[in-house]
């Protein structure tokens, strides 16, 4: 498994964009020198390429669940790929719904796509595309990975999971976004890697008040459907995971608050090795 690693390519929680500011939700698995994409959120295309891989890299992707800090740039990604890369099937394992999200982006932008068929002689995007939607239980397997879902509680998300990716010897585990949910240490038992959201409640409850005028009942939301860095730790001792990444960092960048807040914060449960997440941020395995 020499090699093999994590990168956080967005660690942000939400979908706001700050100068200078972490990117949205997505994060790559590299298995034998082949990149597996959680999650698709703003700013994916870019980092992805700038954690140094090719689109031509890309081969499957999992989303999950669909608020849009998560899934915003699958499509534009995809079109992306295949205006600039060889033709290839692309798998994309999400909860119920994708199809219909790929179908609105394909029509949102089917007079780029067949005039590009038109006049630059590319093959049907729809071609590349293979949309498998998934619930509990077994994702995909092929002949590196097997991929499990659970579904956590993100209220009023219902259909969001947690991903277990299990190789040989090696198995990470992403939380997605959830709440304070046990059965996680159940699912994440042993894991290398747990990657983990995480939030900070005074620095939350600082942010959602800034916000108030334009998301009235945000802090009712993030507290119902999020988890704060001391019970993420709590997750990842219960799991007795090796190492504890912390990731959709809630607040990111509001003033007063940074990475050693949340690494004083998750230290309180949790005494294993700790990465506080940051962009292209890499994890090796």
């Amino acid at each position: 498994m020499a090699g093999d690693r994590i990168v956080l390519l967005g660690t942000r929680g939400g979908p706001r964009i700050t100068t200078d500011g972490a990117w949205p939700s997505s994060s790559v698995l590299e298995i034998s020198g082949r990149p597996y994409l959680v999650d698709a959120g703003l700013g994916v295309t870019r980092q992805f390429v700038e954690a140094g891989y090719r689109l031509d890299d890309i081969h499957t992707i999992a989303i999950t669940h669909h608020h849009s800090d998560h899934n915003l740039e699958l499509g534009p990604l995809l079109h992306t790929v295949w205006t600039s890369s060889k033709p290839r099937k692309i798998r994309i394992y999400a909860p119920a719904g994708i199809k219909r999200v790929l179908e609105g982006f394909l029509h949102s932008n089917a007079y780029d796509i067949e005039t590009r068929k038109a006049d630059e002689k590319q093959a049907d995007i729809a071609d590349m595309i293979e949309a498998n939607e998934y619930a509990q239980g077994r994702v995909f397997t092929d002949e590196l990975v097997e991929v499990d879902a659970l579904r956590v509680v993100h209220p009023p998300v219902e259909q969001c999971f947690a991903l277990r990716f299990r190789t040989e010897s090696k198995t990470v585990v992403f939380s997605s976004d959830t709440c304070f949910f046990p059965p996680l240490a159940e699912f994440a038992q042993g894991a290398d890697v747990l990657v983990h959201e995480a939030m900070l409640r005074e620095g939350v409850e600082k942010m959602c008040a800034r916000l108030s005028a334009v998301k009235p009942n945000l802090l009712e939301h993030v507290i119902a459907g999020h988890t704060f860095a001391q019970d993420a730790g709590r997750i990842a001792t219960r799991a007795g995971v090796r190492h504890l990444a912390l990731n959709h960092l809630t607040p990111c960048d509001e003033p007063g608050f940074a990475a050693d807040h949340f690494r004083r914060a998750v230290r309180e449960t949790w005494d294993g090795p700790l990465t506080v997440g940051s962009d292209l941020a890499v994890i090796p395995l």
